[in-house]
């Protein structure tokens, strides 16, 4: 996967896959991998969470991902970022509540050091 210039459709599934098992896997080392040291990830609820705070909830269990899936919908790539949107849907505990998910999503990577890192993802609710 290069981390100049801009990826493939396949390196960007490849990617959103890894990101997505990961999740489920609750393996923070990846994901530790996988988020841009500025990482921010909105969750459908408007809470954020910088890379540290979201390895946290992640590490101590207050996040648990259950099951996920994610239809990207559109990929908009440009040389150094590439901006994902689709949906996502699945299940989850937080703080203990089961939780879940049915959300349009929109993931931005882009190119640093040295390979492709999740700068920012933002979960909007779908109307039930």
């Amino acid at each position: 996967m290069s981390s100049s210039g801009t990826l493939t459709i396949g390196e960007v599934e490849e990617l959103e896959n890894r990101r997505h098992a990961a999740m489920v896997a609750g393996d923070v080392d990846v994901l530790d991998e996988l988020l841009s040291p500025d990482a921010v990830y909105t969750h459908a609820n408007a809470a954020v969470d910088s890379k540290e705070t979201y390895l946290g909830i992640l590490r101590d269990g207050t996040l648990v991902y259950h099951a996920m899936e994610h239809t990207a919908e559109k990929v908009i790539r440009r040389p150094g970022v590439v901006v994902v949107s689709g949906r996502m849907s699945g299940s989850v505990h937080m703080a203990g509540v089961p939780k879940t998910l049915n959300s349009r999503f929109a993931a931005v990577w882009v190119a640093e050091d040295g390979g492709w890192h999740l700068l920012a993802y933002q979960s909007t609710p779908l109307p039930a």
